[in-house]
């Protein structure tokens, strides 16, 4: 599970750690690529009902491209307060931050530091914003600002990789593990 070849040596009793590393981060960018032209395709469906037709002028554009990045910064945090609504229904207090992998600025992050969860509990805490903030891209690209909400949905989706990746992780593990969200990775313990 140790993505770092010369990993720190684990705490005692802890079963295996898992960090994304630089190359991680890389890979999540390309394989992140077809993922959120899916959801380009889904969620400008949904604001064009399917049609779509017309130009735009360059100030459109430069309107459009900046509403988009702010709103896809705040549906990130967003995404992190849905972490954090999780972790507290588990019964955590979460914690927020920026997270940077070899210097890269990898995105947000969510975290109860030195809280174990049972393998049920922290897949549902990985999966929780991609569950419920995906699906409801499709009805909020049909308000009537919708085509504002296109990229960030279709962004936040493919930003979502990480958290699957985790989630991915978990599975992989023992089934009598529990698990520790670190800041940058999870660790597994024994049950």
């Amino acid at each position: 599970m140790a993505e770092h070849p010369q990993q720190a040596a684990l705490p005692d009793g802890a079963l295996s750690e898992w960090k994304p590393s630089k190359t991680t981060v890389r890979a999540w960018t390309i394989l992140s690529i077809p993922i959120f032209l899916v959801g380009l395709d889904i969620y400008a469906a949904a604001a064009t009902g399917g049609h779509s037709s017309g130009t735009a002028e360059f100030g459109q554009v430069m309107l459009f491209l900046a509403m988009a990045t702010v709103l896809t910064l705040i549906l990130g945090c967003i995404h992190e307060g849905v972490h954090g609504i999780a972790l507290a229904v588990f019964g955590a207090k979460p914690a927020f931050g920026i997270l940077k992998i070899g210097g890269l600025v990898a995105g947000m992050y969510t975290t109860a530091p030195g809280v174990r969860f049972g393998r049920r509990q922290y897949f549902v805490i990985c999966l929780a914003p991609l569950a419920v903030l995906a699906p409801l891209g499709i009805p909020a690209c049909m308000l009537p600002v919708g085509g504002y909400l296109v990229l960030p949905f279709a962004m936040h989706l493919a930003g979502c990789i990480g958290d699957v990746t985790i989630a991915w992780h978990v599975v992989r593990g023992p089934s009598d593990v529990v698990c520790e969200d670190l800041r940058d990775g999870l660790r597994l313990w024994k049950a």
